[in-house]
């Protein structure tokens, strides 16, 4: 019971350190596009039209979905693109979580993500080098350099799967999951 009690102290006094930095990542200012999954935030500099350009969802991407692409505007076709996307992963992994809600932050350049998850981790960069996601504020991070749908995809399954299973699988398993979305989205290019 002591020792429990200890724990539970030990992680009521780091976890404030470890919110602090990730309420601060620099997306204050950021554009934001509100979308059905999720809010988008992107910083100034970042061209959207190159983001939609090089997500590159395709028409059979939006067959598969069941969602259509609305180009009423450069910010709403990047949401639907979005959720296009989110639908595909879901369909993929057969885990469908119509609940979800959370945000997909842009980073400029690669260097401006892999210094934010110096900060968040203190390790050189994310698995992949091109993003990662964040389950404590239900956020994927990426560069707008590596804005592509196959990894993108990646960190979609990534988020899906927290939303979905109770008990998560080793992280083995939902980088296995998560590589076969991508596999899935590159395979159909």
């Amino acid at each position: 019971m002591k020792l429990r009690s200890m724990y539970l102290v030990l992680v009521l006094l780091l976890r404030p350190s470890f919110v602090c930095a990730q309420s601060d990542d620099g997306f204050g200012s950021a554009h934001k596009i509100e979308g059905g999954h999720f809010s988008i935030y992107y910083k100034i500099g970042v061209d959207p039209r190159g983001l939609i350009q090089q997500m590159n969802v395709s028409h059979t991407d939006e067959i598969l979905s069941g969602l259509s692409v609305d180009k009423s505007s450069d910010d709403h076709r990047l949401s639907s693109m979005a959720e296009v996307l989110f639908a595909r992963a879901s369909d993929i992994l057969d885990l469908h979580v119509y609940s979800y809600k959370g945000s997909i932050k842009i980073f400029s350049t690669l260097k401006e993500l892999t210094n934010y998850y110096y900060k968040l981790y203190h390790a050189p960069g994310p698995g992949s080098g091109y993003a990662f996601y964040v389950d404590d504020n239900k956020s994927i991070y990426i560069s707008a350099e590596y804005f592509r749908r196959d990894v993108l995809g990646h960190e979609i399954g990534n988020a899906i799967m927290s939303g979905y299973f109770v008990v998560m699988p080793s992280l083995k398993i939902q980088e296995v999951l998560a590589g076969y979305i991508e596999y899935q989205l590159k395979k159909s290019e």
